[in-house]
């Protein structure tokens, strides 16, 4: 399987703070943000919050629940080389 097929993912830091899921949807990359509710919790709908983001990643990944697909696995990091690069 090729690198960061449907669903891969990566959760990064936000330019607007916070953080944002970033996740692959066929062709196209989607983003989420990813909100924290003031008793700390992680939400990206207010009807799931989760204590980290590790049980958010958890619970999208077995269930879409709004988001365009299930998170499938991380992102791997892709090296590109130049066309006559030795």
């Amino acid at each position: 399987m090729a690198p960061n097929e449907q669903g891969a993912f990566l959760i990064r830091d936000s330019d607007k703070g916070g953080y944002a899921l970033s996740m692959r949807d066929g062709d196209i990359i989607k983003h989420y943000k990813i909100r924290t509710s003031e008793s700390g919790s992680y939400f990206i709908a207010h009807n799931n919050q989760f204590s980290s983001l590790f049980e958010l990643v958890q619970h999208y990944s077995t269930n879409a629940d709004g988001l365009c697909n299930c998170l499938r696995s991380p992102c791997v990091k892709v090296c590109m080389i130049k066309a006559g690069a030795h």
